[in-house]
């Protein structure tokens, strides 16, 4: 198997057949991000369907798909948001809302509050795991099942969601099936977050979170990933182009019959450093 490292962004799609999209900087991938979704808004309206999303928080701007839809006069009284997680307490209780890492309040603040009167949310189509009510998000995901897309990203353990890798050896399906539920916020969870999002600070970061498992994720119509920062060139070549194992989250997604995937130029560009470079392999 070739050195998934060394595979240039034009090879991609010769190693996948994913759609393959290319945007220059994060605020391209915002604009494509929102493009998509008001033009799916609107074809799903103009079938009397609803539009069921699940999203992460961090790696998209919201603000933009918020602007999209005032400028075009797009409701969003048909579209359903699921989040793909939320912190909990060391005693498993969610964060509350004036937490500075609450994503109930990332929510509000860059999409809801965004949004014109006219073309609001409905309040109880934001819809996030709830560590006290688990079952609540599980019947709210068969109520509006199928999901039409999942977005998401990939975390430097290859994470998806909070599905880190699992401390014991574990296969393939049984990780595949794991669900919704209550986890411990791992090293590599803590460390990204305190570099990325915190500036190194450690103490506010909580230590569970509430996550949709790979059942939940890998069960929508489509996957469509987002990578924009410079670590995700090596971790999305590992995590599409690598063996698919539970020791690398994300690589499960290879399972998946359809894919989009939109990388950044920073993402793009090629790993200084390949396996083949490495005496250790």
């Amino acid at each position: 198997m070739r050195d998934y490292y060394s595979i240039r962004a034009e090879e991609f799609s010769s190693y996948r057949p994913y759609k393959f999209y290319f945007p220059k900087t994060h605020a391209d991938l915002c604009l494509l991000f929102a493009r998509e979704v008001v033009d799916l808004i609107r074809n799903n309206a103009a079938m009397g369907k609803m539009t069921k999303l699940i999203l992460p928080v961090g790696p998209l701007d919201y603000q933009a798909f918020a602007e999209l839809c005032n400028r075009e006069r797009v409701n969003c009284e048909s579209l359903v948001i699921f989040s793909m997680d939320e912190y909990a307490d060391a005693n498993g209780n969610a964060i509350p809302v004036d937490h500075p890492l609450s994503f109930r309040a990332f929510y509000q603040k860059n999409l809801v509050d965004r949004l014109d009167s006219k073309y609001k949310l409905p309040p109880d189509q934001l819809i996030l795991p709830d560590p006290a009510n688990l079952d609540l998000v599980c019947q709210k995901l068969e109520q509006y099942r199928p999901i039409d897309v999942c977005y998401g990203g990939f975390g430097i353990n290859g994470h998806f969601a909070f599905n880190s890798p699992p401390l014991e050896e574990t296969d393939v399906e049984t990780f595949h099936n794991t669900t919704v539920r209550i986890v411990q916020s791992s090293e590599g969870d803590v460390v990204q977050m305190a570099i990325g999002g915190t500036a190194g600070n450690l103490e506010i970061i909580p230590p569970k979170a509430a996550t949709l498992g790979m059942q939940e994720l890998l069960a929508a119509e489509r996957i469509h990933l987002t990578f924009m920062r410079s670590w995700h060139a090596g971790v999305l070549r590992r995590g599409l182009f690598g063996p698919v194992t539970p020791s690398f989250p994300g690589s499960l997604v290879q399972l998946h019959h359809n894919v989009t995937v939109s990388v950044t130029d920073v993402a793009a560009q090629l790993p200084p450093f390949s396996m083949l470079q490495n005496p250790g392999n």
